[in-house]
């Protein structure tokens, strides 16, 4: 669990994504908040059937034996934003192995209040150690589970989120960023050309220590 944990660690510090937000509490848990606008939401018949389809790959219980999460769900916030869903990603070192419990919206996956400390059936998780996922792969599929409709890149970079940080934070957040993704780069994914983009924006963001730098498409013009 070790790298796992240090995955945690380097994953949790990074912030301004567009579809999720991270916060790391301690060595063992990463809260997730999935970012899902309303109107995105059913938007289309043919999304609404796609969501249903996605949630049915996620149930809950695991194995016949509860495995509750240190944090149990009674200290978490009982608020059910409907533009948001929480989950938290549990490495545990007395189970030796990651999990994930929904936090807020629980009647979207079909659940009822008894069922918060069950963890979900993902793919990543399940499959953890005979795919080598890492802890960005179990929220890459919380992202594509949760939005409608689901996104090309499930790490795009929120750029207007640099606008009100501080120049020294910006240049390392955009830092810590481009390092992330250049190491998704490195790996075979679909999205590839929308993460090229985005690491040279993020490139320009860290290396003027300035405002935003506009898109290149606009410079051209």
């Amino acid at each position: 669990m070790e790298a796992f944990y240090r995955d945690c660690l380097r994953f949790g510090c990074l912030a301004n994504f567009k579809h999720f937000s991270l916060y790391l509490r301690g060595r063992e848990e990463l809260l997730v908040t999935i970012r899902h606008p309303p109107e995105a939401e059913g938007a289309s018949h043919a999304a609404s059937v796609n969501q249903k389809e996605k949630n049915k790959q996620a149930t809950f219980g695991v194995t016949s034996q509860q495995l509750p999460p240190a944090s149990p769900a009674t200290r978490e916030s009982s608020s059910d934003n409907p533009t948001e869903t929480v989950f938290l990603i549990g490495a545990y070192a007395r189970y030796n192995w990651p999990y994930v419990w929904l936090r807020s919206n629980l009647g979207k996956f079909g659940g009822n209040s008894a069922d918060k400390d069950l963890p979900l059936d993902l793919n990543t998780t399940q499959r953890w150690k005979e795919e080598g996922f890492r802890v960005w792969d179990i929220v890459e599929e919380l992202v594509q589970m949760n939005v409608v409709p689901a996104p090309l890149d499930p790490f795009e970079v929120d750029f207007t989120a640099f606008d009100v940080m501080p120049d020294l934070e910006r240049s390392l957040l955009a830092g810590a960023l481009a390092f992330f993704l250049r190491d998704l780069l490195l790996r075979d994914i679909p999205y590839a050309e929308i993460v090229q983009r985005d690491l040279l924006r993020v490139l320009e963001v860290h290396f003027r220590g300035g405002g935003v730098p506009i898109e290149s498409e606009e410079k051209e013009g």
